[in-house]
């Protein structure tokens, strides 16, 4: 497995996700608080993209991908150093730039350790779980399809429409758009080929932790598909390529 690709799942997939989970989540705004505005960005030798955060003092939190004057800059020197950060273990990195903001550091540690938990216990918060988890799995197939060796042939085979979830027990729906390769929160920018609709929240935590019966589903109304199936399922396989990347089973290893 490429650590590049990993890496590039957790900069563009996973990371945003603080900013899409703080409004609904006032444990992670309090771990995301602090005395002054604080923006940290993380990059990494051999990939072109980064990440950068802002934390606001009442913990709201924003995403972007270019860093901004007087940003704590933490730069790893491979992506493999990156992603043991990402894992909680222990890996070299080196502030290139605004020193000052070492002191905020805890605050960005602290938001982690609360998405980790968001993202992993289906019981901490079922809708923010079912919401992030969704969330991230589309970023991830989006940097997936632009990044794996099999993604182009994936990405004919899933050719250039939209696609659309919603869940009454969601803040809002999710989106990717198979074209640009680009993923986002609410109405769909324009016309979905494919929509999927799941009637409560159950039915989507089984889907997202691959123990739905989705005949039985459909069968019953829990799950209802408008559009084209054969895309959900191609895009199915793909968002369990990412999961299999960022949830590895426990008895498998890392190779950097």
């Amino acid at each position: 497995m490429s650590a590049d690709l990993l890496a590039s799942l957790h900069l563009d997939a996973v990371l945003p996700a603080l900013a899409l989970l703080a409004p609904h989540d006032a444990e992670l705004r309090e771990a995301a608080s602090g005395r002054v505005s604080f923006g940290v960005t993380l990059r990494t030798r051999g990939l072109a993209s980064r990440r950068r955060l802002a934390f606001s003092p009442d913990g709201a939190i924003t995403t972007a991908t270019s860093a901004e004057r007087g940003d704590l800059r933490l730069w790893f020197p491979g992506p493999g150093q990156l992603v043991r950060t990402m894992e909680k273990r222990a890996s070299l990195v080196v502030p290139t730039g605004g020193w000052g903001g070492l002191g905020q550091l805890g605050r960005f540690s602290r938001a982690g350790a609360r998405l980790d938990a968001l993202l992993r216990n289906p019981s901490v918060s079922p809708p923010l779980f079912a919401f992030g988890s969704l969330a991230v799995g589309l970023a991830g197939a989006a940097v997936w399809l632009r990044l794996h060796p099999d993604g182009a042939s994936r990405r004919a085979a899933l050719g250039d429409g939209l696609v659309a979830f919603s869940c009454p027990a969601l803040p809002a729906p999710l989106w990717i758009d198979l074209s640009a390769l680009e993923t986002g929160v609410g109405p769909a920018p324009r016309a979905p080929i494919t929509e999927l609709f799941f009637k409560n929240l159950d039915t989507l935590i089984a889907e997202l932790e691959h123990r739905l019966d989705a005949l039985a589903a459909l069968g019953g109304g829990e799950l209802r598909i408008r559009g084209h199936l054969l895309i959900a399922e191609r895009l199915g396989l793909v968002l369990a390529e990412v999961g299999r990347l960022l949830n590895p089973p426990a008895s498998s290893s890392r190779h950097e």
